[in-house]
């Protein structure tokens, strides 16, 4: 039992399954319904919320991911004080450059590749789990991951003192890998993909007894996206967009900013039900994007095959959630090949400064595709959420060729710059 003084203001009450209804207390450590066998979900007092934000002034709450822990999970203040500190708070930019290319007045990115300490999204929900096996007072933590949550538990354990242990698929990305050496995690690359390596992991986490981060701890895990709308919203003035366009994977970004808005609404800070969201994902992985532009709204399990490895999950544990948020808000979808991935990096670095990795350049092409489409207006406030950095994949980036061994003179340099001016950045003098 928490003295009152280590108790945060988290309004949690219980676990609770979606599809049959079955609650269980928040202490308890299942994380999937005992009944249907459906992923577990984290009910709030609401009104209890509402009374609480009121009482504290925003001004006077932390820039990080615990800014409205009211309605965030972890209910034990030592275990939240020890990580996530730096996390969340970042960059909401208007990009107006890359928005007069695709006809987008109010364009903006929501720079999760700032994101602090890894450099993507995945750091909001790592938080949340190891605030979690914190609170739980375990001392290990496991996780499966296509790169990111990879590298955001490495960095996150780390620094609250735990040891970590990740595990990858075949196709993994290995700069990511390294990183997670160099964060002193252990590392294990598995024979198999994605969805694969996620099934011997469950087994693995209940046999030993490791708690791993998207598996056992993910109904609080999936708590951490839920951010992202807290941020962009506020960052707003508190009102809301018209659009977001969020890359999916295993769809816990996009469901829970869904989770989010509903509950910014149901606490008073904003309006938020006429937001749309529409989902981007790599043609070569697109199973939640399938389901909703097909109509049938059915998840298709699909053997990934794309250069976007972070979206590179063919049976998306949330992609029902991520259906049902899109169709309820009159959203869309659209999917991008690996030549587009690739452009829309090279857009976005050239009109706004921004390097991300192929999941970003996922979530751009298929804006570019949803405002041609004219599913975006150009007169919407429209964001794009960019979730990790293009500085952890350049190996995966198509080789662009460059000026070498020019003489260090002005003249020979002279003419490497004509050279620039009239065939472009890639004139080489070769």
């Amino acid at each position: 039992m928490l003295n009152a003084e280590d108790r945060t203001r988290s309004c949690a009450t219980e676990l609770v399954c979606r599809d049959c209804g079955r609650r269980l207390p928040l202490l308890d450590t299942t994380f999937k319904c005992l009944g249907c066998g459906q992923g577990l979900d984290i009910d709030y007092d609401y009104e209890l919320a509402k009374g609480r934000l009121a009482e504290y002034p925003t001004a006077d709450r932390p820039i990080n991911i615990w800014r409205f822990e009211e309605l965030l999970p972890i209910l034990d203040a030592r275990a939240q004080g020890r990580v996530g500190r730096y996390s969340g708070r970042t960059p909401l930019i208007h990009a107006d450059r890359l928005g007069a290319e695709l006809g987008l007045k109010k364009l903006y990115l929501k720079d999760d590749s700032t994101q602090r300490p890894s450099l993507s999204y995945k750091d909001r929900v790592v938080s949340m789990a190891i605030a979690r096996l914190l609170e739980l007072g375990k001392e290990e933590i496991g996780c499966v991951s296509t790169g990111n949550v990879g590298t955001a538990v490495a960095s996150l354990a780390a620094k609250a003192g735990v040891t970590a242990y990740v595990f990858y698929p075949s196709n993994m990305e290995r700069g990511k890998a390294r990183a997670c050496r160099a964060l002193g995690a252990a590392v294990c690359q598995l024979d198999g993909n994605y969805d694969e390596a996620n099934r011997a992991c469950r087994e693995l986490a209940l046999s030993s007894g490791i708690q791993f981060a998207n598996i056992t701890l993910r109904p609080f895990y999936a708590e951490g996206a839920k951010t992202v709308a807290y941020e962009v919203v506020e960052q707003l003035d508190w009102v809301a967009p018209d659009h977001f366009v969020i890359p999916a994977a295993g769809g816990t970004l996009s469901s829970r900013v869904h989770k989010g808005l509903n509950e910014l609404e149901m606490v008073g800070l904003a309006e938020t039900s006429q937001t749309k969201i529409s989902v981007a994902q790599a043609d070569g992985c697109g199973p939640i994007a399938g389901a909703i532009l097909d109509g049938s709204g059915e998840i298709e399990p699909q053997t990934p095959h794309t250069a976007a490895h972070s979206l590179a999950i063919g049976a998306p544990g949330d992609g029902a959630l991520v259906v049902d948020a899109v169709m309820s808000r009159g959203g869309s979808a659209a999917t991008a090949t690996d030549p587009e991935i690739f452009d829309a990096i090279d857009l976005l670095g050239a009109t706004e400064g921004i390097l991300t990795e192929p999941a970003g350049g996922t979530t751009v092409a298929s804006t570019i595709k949803l405002a041609n489409e004219g599913k975006l207006g150009p007169d919407d406030t429209v964001v794009a959420v960019i979730s990790g950095n293009g500085y952890k994949t350049l190996d995966e980036h198509p080789d662009k060729p460059w000026a070498e061994g020019i003489a260090c003179e002005v003249d020979s340099m002279t003419e490497m710059l004509n050279e620039f001016r009239l065939h472009g950045v890639g004139a080489t003098l070769s």
